[in-house]
């Protein structure tokens, strides 16, 4: 009973009720199976109600969050007064428990169409699908989401400012598709194995494989923009385990949508698709795992601590993982393919090297991602840093560039070398050109002038590819020389905007312009809450080497919530690179002959310059009843009876006074001595019993000091050609899932 008391019901409830129609499903689909076909209904219409439950369960969360009911742990833990409700609704997958119920949210809707698009193989498909759901649902009914505060506090504790961001708004969201997504190419493979019938899953499961990698690879470039824009450290992967742990499954999709491909086409890779398939979601699984049970917390400062579900995590990998090994090692062999008999240069054997290439990358970056795991027994564990997965990825790199270079134009049974290099001649000639003008910029790396050059070359191959589909009118089939169009123009942004951007940290004195590098730069002034949401800046005045000028506004403020200084870098795109200038540490400067400052306990005393400063005690009656201020809301007054003894032995009292104000501002006036002199509190510490006394005219007179800041500017060459060619990339796989979607739902064609 106090359990059920403690629970907010309208959401508890719709939680349960997910819990008990999903169970009904399953049991519904296990006798479709036993042959109870009136069951597959029954089945169909509870899967419904579920989905229906998890929306329900969802849209309470979301009510609950934009009412800011804090009785809810949950929202008072990652939401307040303060934040806009858009940020409001980030609250919703700020915590594991949201992030979960997000993430079970996209799988409940994905598996509607699933349904239908299983055909025959619903039953089982369905059957493993729900599988994977419920073991996200059994953790949110242990953790459920609605617990209530024993008492409503007045406001929340706040969103961590580093997610009041408007791609944080999309990119988790989109994220959890691609997570859910994953766990549908898995049920295919699963349920063919199961069934022994491995004939035509690949064809159901393509498109949806598609779309998990697109989705999962928009997210991840999502989240290096975010990191980019944001966090202001200048770059937008830093290898860090929670990045890796999207990246890790991302690989794998890669793998098995290429291993997809040549079964439906060359009826090759039908048994190691099985294989891809499971390493694709367990691969979330295991990044799930690392991110949200804590073990990497002292590594990754994107880590969610321990909600005590690592247990759970645990099983639910054992679960999926065992009964994949099982059906691998007892259906594997039985399953019929053709053996690779093509030539080195032929389109099977660069896409079995390609399948390689992305396999031996993703365990490479997934034994460097558990290097604290795999260390933990060690007096001091430890993780690896980006240069080893730099070292290790970029040969890698090297090889997918190439193998992208020539397959546009390889046959099935092999192409004649002379007929290969006459066409891909024109594309050749502008890749060594780009290499050329690489080298000449400053590339001397003997690895990354070829990475320049088979990038540029698989960018020129691929645009011819693309560009005959299109004249012949066979535009759907250009989907996938698309998309590789786009990689390798992503492939030349990665390396000119990572191993050639030029950084260089300066202090600009305001008012003082200052040449860096090519550009000059002038601190202008401090501007205080700029932005609608109240965020202070610094304004700098650049200008560029052909004269012209802009302001930028790097952005440098205190999060009062939490008490961090926060920077925003400012980004200035240019035609070929981008201008990146991030604060790093501000200095306001002191006016001539600014206040002094002293800190006095309640009865010290202190000598500035021949005058002596005795605090000798607070009045808190100074203007009232302190006590009585509070209660009703005035504003709280706090006196301090101060004496000062000049040097020729006059001594006066005064009595300075400090407002605090219920909004949180504060007043201190000043009290003037005879001669002229400024007394005012500039704070109180109640703790010590002490309080800062600001003095004027009391010490020698100072000269004025201009304000300083320090700043990292640096120049990113080719960055846009990342974003762009995700762009490209997003279009040619569109395209691949248009064509994929159409074959997959032809007519079933019966055994004959």
């Amino acid at each position: 009973m106090h359990y059920l008391s403690s629970l907010y019901l309208p959401g508890a409830v719709t939680l349960w009720c997910a819990l008990i129609f999903a169970l009904a499903a399953l049991w519904g689909y296990v006798q479709a199976l036993r042959g109870d076909d009136s069951a597959r209904e029954f089945a169909r219409r509870a899967y419904g109600f579920f989905a229906a439950a998890i929306v329900l369960t969802a849209w309470v969360m979301f009510i609950l969050l934009l009412r800011r009911d804090f009785r809810i742990q949950y929202v008072y833990s990652y939401s307040g007064l303060d934040l806009p409700w858009f940020y409001q609704l980030t609250a919703f997958w700020a915590g594991q428990k949201g992030s979960f119920l997000i993430w079970l949210f996209w799988g409940a809707l994905l598996g509607l169409p699933l349904r239908r698009a299983a055909r025959k193989a619903e039953a089982p498909v369905m059957g493993v699908y729900l599988l994977t759901l419920l073991g996200l649902l059994f953790i949110l009914v242990r953790e459920n989401p609605f617990m209530m505060l024993a008492q409503t506090p007045p406001d929340g504790k706040g969103l961590n400012p580093l997610l009041q961001n408007n791609w944080m708004v999309i990119h988790p969201p989109i994220m959890f598709i691609g997570y859910a997504a994953s766990a549908i190419p898995f049920s295919f493979a699963i349920s063919a194995l199961w069934r022994r019938d491995t004939t035509d899953w690949s064809r159901r499961a393509f498109p949806w494989a598609l779309l998990g990698f697109l989705v999962l690879g928009t997210a991840i470039l999502m989240g290096g923009y975010w990191a980019y824009t944001t966090l202001g450290w200048g770059g937008y992967w830093g290898w860090d385990p929670v990045e890796n742990s999207s990246l890790i499954p991302f690989i794998f999709a890669t793998a098995l949508i290429h291993g997809l491909y040549m079964e439906r086409t060359r009826g090759r890779f039908r048994r190691v698709n099985f294989v891809f398939a499971g390493l694709w979601y367990m691969s979330v699984l295991y990044g799930t795992f690392l991110t949200r049970s804590g073990v990497l917390a002292d590594f990754s400062v994107h880590s969610f601590v321990d909600l005590g579900i690592s247990g759970w995590l645990i099983g639910l990998m054992a679960f999926f993982g065992l009964t994949t090994l099982f059906l691998l090692i007892t259906r594997l062999r039985t399953i019929p393919t053709s053996r690779n008999e093509d030539p080195l240069l032929s389109r099977g054997s660069f896409l079995m090297l390609a399948s390689i290439a992305f396999i031996v990358s993703g365990v490479v970056i997934t034994f460097g991602t558990s290097a604290p795991l795999l260390t933990a027994f060690l007096k001091n564990p430890g993780q690896v840093g980006p240069d080893f997965y730099n070292r290790v990825n970029l040969p890698i790199a090297v090889l997918i560039a190439f193998l992208l270079s020539l397959v546009p134009y390889l046959k099935w049974k092999g192409t004649p070398l002379k007929r290969l290099l006459r066409a891909i001649s024109i594309p050749a000639v502008l890749a060594v050109a780009a290499a050329g003008v690489a080298v000449h910029l400053g590339v001397t790396n003997p690895l990354h002038v070829a990475f320049v050059l088979l990038a540029a070359l698989a960018l020129g191959t691929n645009f011819q590819r693309t560009a005959g589909l299109i004249r012949r009118g066979a535009l759907r089939q250009a989907g996938g020389y698309l998309a590789h169009i786009g990689v390798g123009m992503m492939f030349i942004g990665f390396l000119a905007s990572s191993a050639y951007d030029h950084s260089t940290k300066v202090t600009l004195v305001q008012g003082q312009p200052q040449q860096v590098g090519d550009l000059n730069l002038t601190f202008v002034r401090f501007v205080p809450h700029t932005t609608p949401r109240g965020r202070d800046s610094m304004l700098i005045k650049v200008v560029r080497p052909n004269g012209s000028t802009y302001n930028a506004y790097p952005e440098m403020f205190l999060n009062q919530r939490t008490q961090q200084l926060m920077v925003h870098p400012h980004v200035r795109t240019l035609p070929l690179q981008d201008l990146y200038i991030s604060p790093i540490e501000f200095d306001p400067g002191t006016a001539a002959n600014a206040p002094r400052q002293v800190e006095l306990r309640q009865g010290e005393s202190t000598t500035l310059n021949g005058y002596t400063i005795h605090f000798v005690r607070f009045d808190l009656h100074a203007s009232g009843n302190a006590l009585a201020e509070m209660q009703s809301g005035k504003p709280v007054t706090v006196g301090a009876v101060v004496q000062i003894q000049k040097g020729d032995g006059e001594v006066q009292e005064l009595h300075p006074v400090y407002r605090f104000f219920p909004n949180g501002d504060a007043e201190a006036p000043p009290v003037q001595l005879s001669g002229g002199e400024l007394v005012r509190i500039g704070a109180i510490n109640t703790s010590a019993s002490a309080i800062h006394l600001d003095v004027v005219g009391m010490a020698s007179p100072q000269k004025a000091k201009p304000a300083e800041l320090a700043v990292d500017v640096s120049h990113k060459p080719l960055i846009q050609l990342v974003w762009f060619g995700l762009y490209v990339v997003l279009a040619g796989g569109l395209l691949a899932i248009s064509h994929r979607l159409g074959l997959a739902l032809e007519p079933e064609q019966e055994p004959t």
